[in-house]
């Protein structure tokens, strides 16, 4: 079975290595690794001075696309220079860095239910108008995104 294997693999490199100069250039790009926030940012994430804030392009009252824009929506969040309101909690931000591809990573000390932990979460807009989304891709306690971003649409002032 091994062999097999490694028979395979030396028919395709050899493959791969006869392709000529203009094979190369029409071939499909190479995949770009998923972002994390290790390779997207501009600079390391640091500690907030008295000028750091959630840009202002992500304030405001965003709530899931099917959502009422009430408060007690589960998916609404409030966005403010220093914070971010969610359902039953609150985050402070603690840090934040701005990434190459205009998302905003942010790392927010929580606290709701009678626990506190640390959240970091990257934020992004999509769209305009009536079509603009906020796009919330959460990280899990390894760091990983999870699975599927959230997509928020704003609510009325």
């Amino acid at each position: 079975m091994m062999g097999i294997r490694l028979f395979i693999l030396a028919c395709a490199l050899a493959l791969a290595a006869c392709g000529g100069e203009a094979d190369r250039e029409a071939a499909a790009p190479e995949p770009v690794p998923a972002a994390t926030a290790g390779n997207i940012l501009k600079e390391p994430a640091s500690e907030p001075t008295a000028g750091s804030a959630i840009p202002a392009q992500f304030l405001g009252v965003w709530d899931a696309e099917t959502g009422t824009c009430d408060p007690a929506s589960d998916l609404r969040l409030d966005i403010t220079p220093q914070a971010i309101g969610f359902y039953e909690s609150q985050g402070i931000l603690i840090r934040l860095a701005e990434a190459i591809d205009g998302s905003t990573v942010v790392e927010l000390a929580m606290e709701g239910e009678g626990e506190t932990w640390d959240m970091t979460m990257t934020i992004s807009l999509s769209g305009a108008g009536a079509t603009e989304r906020l796009i919330v891709q959460h990280r899990g306690e390894s760091g990983q995104p999870a699975p599927e971003p959230l997509r928020l649409k704003r609510c009325p002032a």
